[in-house]
């Protein structure tokens, strides 16, 4: 169950910041800037330290590795990205469950789901396994990942100064704005991005802080690291001639069937990967860290390049830039699909906003020898579709079409291509959702069993009781082992407060629960016996994330419990969370009480 977050230090704090807001005798707006400038500030430091952490990673890993002659060299990089996944997934399974994968799918379900609340341990674990899985050469970015870690800064903010629940969700949108600005220096297509992809809203009251706190973080970002654009690309004509037009229309539907069939193979991917039970599951992201070690390595001996590795941002550019033959372009393409797809699937901690950017340049640039080996006589076709790509590619994967548009924008500071590039993006949009409706990230939480499509944001006129369990339930969970002897698991339960613990079996699937008072009488008489022998078995109904509040206070009325485990429709058995009778008298006094 919970474990309190309530300290008293942070309780003496939150007091003392009250006092200093009352006397400061802000207004409720005014003290909303106020908390938009200080998760602007801390969004940019964290998102530079975040982006100075993996460098450094980079540098003194993989790289390096890379730099040793001969066989040593190879075995390393193929080793290396093995041993960070089996670093990463031992430490997402018993520290910070969190930190796999991009991120923003589980930004976008504390916001519509639990009213913006992230753990700030998620913005911890965000940072050290994210160094630890791009570092050591697993292929994914770094900006999703540094969403989630700004989106929790914001979420911890609002808590900290004793906010009331929807008061938080307006301040998560601001952080990932503050994220996106700092990890691409794009502050436009941030602001887009918090829109676009988390709010979906306009109108929303919280737009001002946004624009705010994406201004401040890309400051930050300019005088830390510099204001030049994220890649520097050879000038293009103003004018773009209808030849230009054409192969980017061509470039647009070549990408929307790509980044289909990327989502396909990656979402496939997972959920076999989810499958996989035992006590060492977490060793899969290291298994997906060899196999990205593999193709990473078979592509340098081939071709002499390492943007499989990591992010990838230097044979990146020199795409951008039309300094890559066609071969190496086709084989970092190959090699970066396959790699990224491993890396991911298998619970890495990183993003896919870079590899997205990086396949689509790499496959843009491929069109362009071909549009140059047809006759294309300008000599930039390459660098002009490389460019074009990536927002192609992007607009395809991510379903951001107006944020697409921007990020290329913004990374390149060359607007002369901005038709090409609207033209090649709204294809690929148009095409990826023709084939697939559910956008990924989506996807995603769908098999995680967290439907946002049947949970849009509730409006107070629609009913807090219509609400899922998930917004309220308990996050963290104490689970006992049905095999443990009782005078064990008392000595280790016999200083906590709760009264209810659900029961799994030696695969962590959910059989039953067990009340404190039984374990207590009964270790004191035969501490031997097992768990097993005295816990209720699962006779009621399932509670999943989804169910309505009002659903599972009807099931409390059923059953003497009052508590309820919280069972993952994906990964039946095993438990999510707990609800229980005080959850729901709690949320009803909040809607009585906040008066919005």
């Amino acid at each position: 169950m919970f474990r309190s977050k309530d300290r008293s230090y942070y309780r003496v704090s939150r007091r003392w910041v009250a006092n200093l807001m009352e006397r400061a005798s802000l207004s409720r707006q005014h003290r909303f800037y106020v908390l938009a400038i200080l998760i602007g500030i801390l969004s940019g430091l964290s998102a530079v330290a975040f982006h100075q952490s993996i460098h450094w990673a980079e540098e003194n890993w993989i790289l390096r590795v890379a730099e040793n002659p001969g066989w040593m060299g190879i075995l390393g990089m193929i080793l290396l990205p093995a041993i960070g996944g089996l670093v990463v997934g031992f430490l997402v399974k018993h520290w910070s469950p969190e930190a796999a994968g991009s991120g923003i799918p589980q930004v976008k379900a504390a916001y519509y789901l639990k009213f913006g609340r992230i753990r700030f341990r998620a913005a911890m674990g965000k940072f050290v396994l994210g160094t630890i899985s791009i570092g050591s050469g697993a292929s994914l970015g770094r900006e999703g990942p540094t969403v989630h870690l700004s989106a929790a800064i914001a979420s911890w903010v609002g808590r900290w100064f004793g906010l009331a629940p929807r008061q938080v969700m307006a301040l998560v949108p601001l952080g990932c704005a503050g994220g996106v600005a700092a990890a691409f220096n794009t502050p436009l297509a941030a602001i887009v991005f918090a829109i676009e992809e988390i709010m979906g809203d306009m109108k929303h009251k919280a737009l001002a802080g946004i624009v705010m706190v994406a201004v401040i973080a890309a400051v930050i970002e300019r005088s830390l690291l510099g204001s030049d654009s994220m890649f520097q690309v050879p000038p293009h004509p103003e004018y773009v001639s209808w030849l230009s037009l054409l192969w980017s229309l061509v470039l647009g539907a070549l990408a929307g069937f790509v980044s289909h069939a990327f989502v396909e193979a990656l979402l496939g991917l997972r959920e076999r990967a989810k499958l996989v039970k035992g006590r060492f599951n977490w060793m899969l992201p290291g298994f997906g860290g060899l196999l990205t070690g593999c193709i990473g390595a078979l592509v340098f001996v081939n071709v002499g390049h390492l943007g499989v590795f990591g992010i990838g941002y230097a044979d990146l550019s020199a795409a951008l830039a039309g300094e890559l033959s066609v071969w190496v372009l086709l084989a970092l393409l190959v090699g970066k699909f396959a790699a990224t797809l491993f890396s991911y699937s298998s619970g890495g901690s990183g993003g896919i906003f870079a590899p997205t950017l990086f396949i689509g340049a790499m496959m843009g640039g491929s069109l362009g020898w071909l549009a140059q080996a047809l006759g294309e006589s300008s000599g930039q076709m390459l660098s002009i579709l490389a460019l074009v790509g990536m927002g192609a590619m992007f607009a395809g994967v991510i379903r951001a079409p107006v944020t697409s548009i921007l990020i290329i924008f913004e990374l390149t500071r060359d607007y002369s291509l901005i038709l090409p590039i609207m033209l090649a993006n709204l294809t690929s949009y148009a095409i990826a959702t023709r084939l697939r409706n559910v956008p990924i990230y989506e996807a995603l939480l769908l098999q995680d069993g967290i439907n946002l499509r049947k949970f849009p944001i509730l409006r107070p006129s629609q009913g807090w009781q219509n609400m899922p369990v998930s917004s309220i339930m308990t996050n963290t969970v104490h689970t006992l082992q049905a095999d443990r002897p009782l005078g064990e698991v008392y000595q280790e339960i016999k200083d906590e407060r709760f009264k209810i613990y659900p029961v799994v079996d030696v695969d962590r699937r959910y059989v039953g629960l067990v009340h404190r008072k039984g374990v207590r009488i009964v270790s004191q008489t035969d501490p031997e016996k097992t768990v097993r022998d005295i816990f209720i078995s699962d006779t009621f109904p399932k509670v999943y994330p989804d169910s309505r509040i009002r659903d599972v206070a009807k099931q409390f009325v059923k059953t003497e419990w009052i508590a309820l485990p919280v069972v993952s429709r994906l990964d039946e058995g095993r438990v999510v969370g707990v609800v229980t009778l005080h959850d729901i008298t709690r949320q009803q006094f909040l809607q009585e009480t906040k008066g919005d």
